[in-house]
């Protein structure tokens, strides 16, 4: 009978953390989702929603912008230009978490051509549908995950290929 309780209040433990994290998870996921909707629509007026006020972006030619004013009015000017009509696609989403209030979400998109840096064709500046991979820390604050940090590289699928950890 004492094997029976251990038992049960390891179970009865191991269900209260799955579910934390299963929540914390969906949580999160709804909020990249946001930001994909986002890009998609290029307006961010939700940005306030899903992230903090001082959020910290790199993106994929190492500008860095700091505070989410900056972050939203780049990101807008940017989708403007360079995006404009561009489609973005979520394909995965893997959350780890390092603490009860701090994720690391990797994030994997696809994303349509583009002409950069304008957005007009100067033909030879035609930039090919690619992949994404995104690492955003969330932390939560007063019972909300919020986007802390943001960072996007393009993948180079020669490069992805030739991946010697996979080998």
């Amino acid at each position: 009978m004492k094997n029976f309780k251990v038992i049960f209040s390891f179970i009865l433990l191991m269900t209260g953390v799955l579910g934390f994290s299963q929540t914390d998870e969906k949580a999160i996921q709804a909020q990249v989702s946001q930001m994909v909707s986002d890009w998609n629509t290029h307006e961010f007026k939700n940005m306030d929603s899903y992230t903090t006020e001082d959020v910290e972006w790199v993106n994929i030619v190492g500008m860095w912008w700091k505070g989410r004013a900056e972050v939203k009015s780049a990101h807008q000017g940017i989708f403007d230009r360079m995006f404009k009509g561009v489609p973005f696609t979520q394909k995965s989403l893997k959350t780890r978490f390092l603490t009860k209030d701090v994720a690391v979400a990797t994030l994997i998109s696809s994303v349509g051509e583009f002409f950069p840096p304008d957005g007009i064709d100067h033909g030879n500046n035609k930039m090919p549908a690619s992949d994404d991979i995104l690492t955003l820390v969330f932390v939560k604050k007063n019972e909300k995950w919020l986007l802390a940090s943001g960072q996007n590289t393009v993948v180079d699928a020669r490069a992805a290929n030739n991946n010697p950890s996979k080998k």
